[in-house]
């Protein structure tokens, strides 16, 4: 397990109460210093961070999310991944204005997103950006009332989007804003950003990168794009997770990965994969890994040849019943994020129903227990014995194929 930070800074309305935060990118240190990132990276990050490993639901559901974007990052489209309802995108007074930004920033608008205009200083060739805009921030550090009301009346109206005066250091200067109409405020005055952390799961490099290159294909299937991502289990996780937390699946109980690939299309999924790339990516636990693979296949294998309509939520079971050697927490935690059906829940962590009952016996197999096995009708011990060996035979040709190409580019 990794170790990952976000800053996290209030965003307070003119009666003091938080409504909204700005995701900040953090090092293990709690500061920007030594990150060796650039914008776009160490945005991509807070993202990841954010919505994937530590859950933007420690910060309530009710409060808006301000994200920085680059012109690199908007122009590229990975910001519609995101929640547009609980996200406000931050365009960053360094990015330079053209007419191919002003069309993804229509897009973005027209897909539900708000936009800010972070540290503004007024120019005539941002004129489109605020028609589009619905927040203005402006850095009132060290200013004087005068300073302040001339940044304020550059602002052309008559629609003029709601106003945000950022870096508020004292009481007086959060009073004279208050009296010319801002309508938000973030300061050390008010709060100071604090740091959160959370546990990324441990991922394999080479078949991250794997997934990466060939997602780039426009002619992948579906079923190859599914097949690409059950091979990892943390990478499976990272994805439920993730739509769990930016509501992809609209509250709608997911019960297999194709569902869940299905529910977010392909290029969501190149955009995610993109996103993960952009992460440290570390080595994992082989035999935590074999277990998973050979459950998930002797699961689907069951599936297949005996109950074809079950076999897909089978994999998902088999799959993720070792998230917790491979995430070092208890397993209820692991699967507590995931949007998965209560039904595959209660399989993984209790047994429960015909999908547990195929998942235990695959746990006693392994454990030379086949005999003690409580089997849905119609299954034999014997043949599933024979199926757990074929399903271990596959995982660790699975593992070997990645071993060998992994020493091929070293």
């Amino acid at each position: 397990m990794t170790d990952t930070f976000l800053g996290v800074q209030p965003i307070f309305d003119r009666e003091r109460q938080v409504v909204a935060y700005e995701l900040l990118f953090r090092n293990a240190h709690g500061g920007l210093a030594g990150s060796g990132l650039d914008g776009d990276s160490a945005t991509s990050q807070v993202i990841i961070n954010a919505f994937a490993d530590i859950g933007v639901e420690r910060l309530g559901r009710d409060k808006k999310l301000f994200i920085n974007l680059t012109d690199g990052l908007l122009a590229g489209g990975l910001t519609e991944t995101l929640p547009p309802q609980r996200v406000v995108l931050e365009i960053l007074e360094t990015v330079k204005v053209t007419p191919e930004l002003v069309v993804a920033v229509q897009k973005l608008v027209g897909a539900g997103f708000e936009i800010a205009l972070d540290d503004f200083v007024y120019a005539a060739n941002w004129d489109p950006l605020i028609a589009l805009s619905t927040i203005i921030k402006l850095d009132v550090l060290g200013d004087d009332e005068d300073a302040m009301r001339a940044k304020l009346d550059s602002i052309p109206g008559p629609r003029r989007p709601r106003l945000l005066a950022e870096k508020v250091e004292s009481n007086i200067q959060f009073v004279q804003c208050l009296n010319m109409g801002f309508d938000l405020f973030q300061g050390f005055y008010l709060a100071r950003p604090r740091v959160i952390s959370g546990k990324r799961p441990p991922e394999n490099r080479l078949l991250a990168l794997k997934m990466l290159a060939r997602l780039q294909d426009d002619d992948i299937s579906l079923q190859e794009v599914e097949l690409l991502i059950s091979q990892d289990v943390s990478l499976s996780y990272r994805l439920l997770r993730f739509l769990g937390n930016v509501a992809v699946s609209q509250g709608r109980p997911i019960h297999n990965l194709k569902q869940a690939i299905s529910l977010v299309g392909l290029r969501t999924i190149r955009q995610w994969a993109a996103l993960i790339v952009l992460g440290s990516l570390e080595s994992q636990s082989p035999y935590s890994f074999t277990r998973s693979l050979t459950f998930a296949r002797f699961c689907q294998m069951v599936g297949e040849r005996h109950l074809p309509s079950l076999k897909d939520a089978l994999f998902t079971v088999g799959l993720f019943s070792s998230l917790d050697e491979i995430l070092g927490v208890p397993l209820a935690d692991a699967l507590a994020p995931l949007p998965l059906d209560a039904s595959l829940k209660d399989a993984i962590l209790r047994h429960a129903g015909t999908l547990g009952q195929i998942l235990a016996s695959a746990a006693q197999i392994e454990s030379v227990e086949a005999a003690g096995v409580d089997l849905p009708a119609g299954l034999d011990a014997q043949v599933l014995s024979t199926y757990f060996i074929e399903a271990f035979v596959w995982a660790q040709e699975i593992q070997a194929e990645l071993a060998g190409a992994a020493s091929s580019t070293s």
